[in-house]
């Protein structure tokens, strides 16, 4: 039986390129929070630099999957231990991806929880950034 559940959410990315150099970035979205059998999944859209998305995120066991739809879409697998392969679409053509994932974990409680990621990410074979992704949710 699945629950849907409307939650507020706050999410921060923080990336570290090879040469040390740091990102971060914090939104704050409103998403929809649903209980599966098998986890958990959180819907939300996203707009950064004029560009709109619609993210579902879901989180199963000791794994997790990102779907991104967009102008730039995607679907990046975080299974701790492997390397799992994908694709950035984009209108100008396909952008191979490798997710080397350290971490998945998901923490909740009563008032709501956290879905936190921690991997490497390849663009063409190449280590692009080292991303410590969070995202709280709240009911």
């Amino acid at each position: 039986m699945e629950q849907e559940t409307k939650v507020r959410l706050k999410i921060v990315s923080r990336m570290r390129e090879p040469g040390g150099d740091v990102n971060e970035i914090r939104h704050a979205r409103r998403g929809t929070l649903t209980r599966t059998a098998q986890g958990v999944q959180i819907l939300y859209d996203e707009e950064q630099d004029g560009e709109k998305a619609r993210i579902l995120l879901s989180a199963e066991g000791r794994a997790a999957r990102m779907l991104r739809r967009g102008m730039t879409s995607a679907e990046l697998r975080f299974i701790p231990g492997e390397k799992t392969s994908s694709a950035y679409v984009t209108m100008y053509g396909d952008i191979p991806v490798m997710i080397d994932t350290r971490a998945v974990s998901v923490l909740e409680d009563e008032r709501g929880g956290v879905l936190a990621l921690d991997y490497d990410c390849y663009v063409s074979g190449e280590m692009t950034y080292s991303t410590r992704f969070e995202l709280t949710w709240r009911v």
